[in-house]
């Protein structure tokens, strides 16, 4: 008998909520020489709109250092085995 692969299920990051997280919050960020999604956070459908919100709030106040960009906070579509910059983003809504 063959072990069973284990597969990590994050969840979701509102408070108390527990549910299986869909989407990473993240917005895309780079100092120039290194490009990845900085995470605000994981959401299950449920609470993905109240993240989104809470991330861009934030995202607002961030200060960032000489040489650094960071891009608007979204959406990504987790997919088990994907690294982040491989993840689909959302289309953004008004």
């Amino acid at each position: 008998m063959e072990p069973k692969a284990f597969q990590y299920q994050p969840l979701c990051s509102a408070p108390g909520c527990g549910q299986p997280a869909a989407y990473k919050v993240a917005a895309p960020w780079s100092n120039g020489v290194s490009h990845e999604l900085k995470s605000y956070g994981l959401a299950c459908e449920a609470h993905r709109s109240s993240l989104l919100a809470r991330a861009q709030l934030h995202r607002q106040n961030l200060p960032l250092a000489e040489g650094e960009t960071l891009g608007a906070v979204g959406l990504y579509t987790l997919e088990p085995g994907r690294r982040d910059a491989a993840l689909p983003r959302l289309p953004d809504h008004d």
